[in-house]
């Protein structure tokens, strides 16, 4: 008798589609309401980096701000996946040790960060399952 789990094997291909589409979406709209907002914008974000000590602010706010904007995209289409997956990794990690560890921020605040660098991992590692251009 196949066990469920035996049953569910033939799905994993689609599992990663989900976490594309969920953190996907929320790489967009925090990038959208933060960094790439008409009236604060990558100025405001800047500052706020600035404020922590972070080396470069403007440069950082300016890539940190691309790179989830532009990485949320790429996610949910599945397109150059494991490339936006690492320079996620590389901002998150800066936004969980800087924006967050660093100014001892509590765990409930740094948890999205978290949250998106593990997806990042997870993405890098194990690409972008189905349906996604990159395994077409």
């Amino acid at each position: 008798m196949k066990s469920i789990f035996t049953t569910l094997n033939r799905f994993r291909p689609y599992a990663p589609f989900l976490l594309r589409l969920a953190f996907g979406y929320q790489l967009i709209d925090a990038a959208g309401h933060t960094a790439l907002h008409p009236t604060e914008g990558i100025t405001a974000y800047g500052n706020w980096l600035k404020d922590l000590g972070f080396p470069l602010p403007l440069v950082s706010a300016t890539f940190s701000a691309y790179a989830e904007f532009l990485g949320g995209i790429l996610m949910i289409i599945g397109l150059w996946t494991r490339w936006a997956a690492f320079f996620l990794l590389i901002n998150f990690v800066f936004a969980v040790l800087i924006g967050h560890v660093a100014i001892n921020d509590t765990y409930k605040n740094a948890l999205p960060a978290i949250n998106l660098l593990a997806m990042s991992v997870f993405l890098l590692l194990n690409g972008p399952g189905k349906p996604s251009f990159d395994e077409r």
